[in-house]
């Protein structure tokens, strides 16, 4: 009966993911029809409301099936609520990435119910989180492999945050009265051979970069749709200049430079062409692994003239000095480092317009220019490096708990 149990419990587990996974490819068209007919807030207001009700049944629950009367427990479940409404509210620009705590919340209960029939030590709960979080890390592969979605960490640490809380309040707020606190020699090996899975899984993320998709894709055609994708992450690189500050690029100095003399002049009739067009399409057409001179310019001239027309608009003067200083730093890089093709596109400023903003400022102030700078700057061989370490501490860590065991057991006898 308890393995039947359990091949359900699992089967539950499958239906979860198989319905996160076919979601993906839903869910642009699922947001737009519910934008259109409720509006996008409505996703906001269903993760808050699910919350709700989530929360006021396990409190039934514990008050009147379990009779609990510890206040620790109400405790916790209350800030683990509070955690999921705070995110929520964080997230409020985009609301439907909401619906992420509800689908990995579920997840996570899911997990949890499942595991309990082989694992009942406190290490359910890391495992149920580490599974979450490697089912979190495919539905953004998935994603990514899709037209018009993208991988983006920030959205598998929120996959990996619902399952993680809904652990929580479980270990902290519910605490099954099945999982005893003694955790054996196989939880720890599960937990760690997890916790290196979701490490080795995030490194072959992070250096999953547009020329390695262009390598395997060019060996594998069958793969080739993956090169036009947004990319995973890039190894980007940090340049210094005393002149303007800091920036970031795809490309060296020496190949800015390259691409500036030899090829000002194709770059220079494209931005012409594009100047009334759409500047979303621009970066979608022009991808910034087969163009990366091109879209990085582009980006830099959009961020110059966006900040120019914020001084244009800004109501006090503090705010007219900081939307001119950045507008003035995009520019000397712009003049600097893409000079030949900024003076073929049209974009560029003229004498009077340059020196008038730089009169009203101090250009010897340091800036630090976000374009292509990524969501964290590391290189590649010291994030597997990093992830080496990981995996070395983990292997000393086991080896040293079965060592201590073995010896405990040689002195009872």
């Amino acid at each position: 009966m308890s393995l039947r149990k359990a091949f359900v419990a699992w089967l539950w587990v499958v239906f979860c993911t198989l319905s996160i996974f076919l979601v993906v490819p839903l869910a642009r068209t699922i947001q737009k029809f519910v934008s259109a007919r409720w509006g996008r807030d409505l996703f906001g207001y269903g993760v808050l409301t699910a919350t709700a009700l989530a929360f006021c049944l396990v409190i039934y629950i514990l008050v009147f099936r379990l009779k609990v009367r510890s206040p620790s427990n109400y405790l916790w479940l209350a800030a683990v609520a509070a955690l999921y409404v705070h995110f929520t509210l964080q997230l409020w620009r985009a609301p439907e990435e909401a619906v992420h705590f509800l689908e990995y919340g579920l997840l996570g209960f899911f997990l949890f119910r499942a595991l309990s029939f082989s694992i009942r030590d406190k290490s359910i709960y890391p495992t149920a989180f580490l599974i979450g979080s490697l089912v979190g890390i495919f539905d953004e592969v998935l994603q990514w492999m899709m037209p018009g979605r993208y991988w983006d960490f920030r959205d598998a640490g929120l996959n990996a945050l619902a399952t993680g809380l809904f652990q929580v309040a479980l270990w902290k707020g519910i605490k099954p009265r099945v999982i005893g606190e003694r955790i054996s020699p196989k939880s720890i090996r599960r937990v760690s051979l997890l916790l290196a899975a979701n490490l080795l899984l995030l490194g072959l993320c992070a250096s999953n970069t547009p020329r390695r998709v262009a390598a395997y894709a060019g060996r594998l055609p069958f793969l080739s749709f993956l090169v036009k994708e947004e990319p995973m992450y890039e190894f980007t690189q940090r340049h210094t200049d005393p002149e303007i500050g800091t920036f970031y690029s795809r490309l060296s100095i020496d190949e800015l430079e390259k691409e500036d003399t030899e090829r000002s002049s194709h770059w220079g009739k494209i931005l012409k062409e594009w100047r009334e067009k759409d500047y979303g399409l621009f970066l979608r057409e022009h991808h910034p692994l087969l163009h990366p001179f091109l879209y990085e310019m582009r980006i830099h001239v959009f961020r110059r003239d966006r900040k120019a027309d914020d001084a244009a608009r800004a109501k006090d003067e503090k705010s007219r000095r900081e939307a001119l200083f950045i507008a003035f730093k995009e520019n000397l890089i712009l003049e600097k480092y893409f000079s030949r093709t900024l003076k073929l596109s049209t974009y560029q400023w003229s004498a009077e317009e340059r020196a008038a903003i730089a009169a009203s400022m101090n250009p010897a102030k340091p800036y630090r220019s976000p374009v292509s700078a990524g969501p964290f700057q590391i290189k590649e061989r010291t994030l597997w490096l990093g992830i080496l370490a990981g995996l070395g501490l983990l292997l000393g860590l086991n080896l040293a708990f079965f060592r201590r065991k073995d010896a405990g057991r040689l002195l009872s006898r």
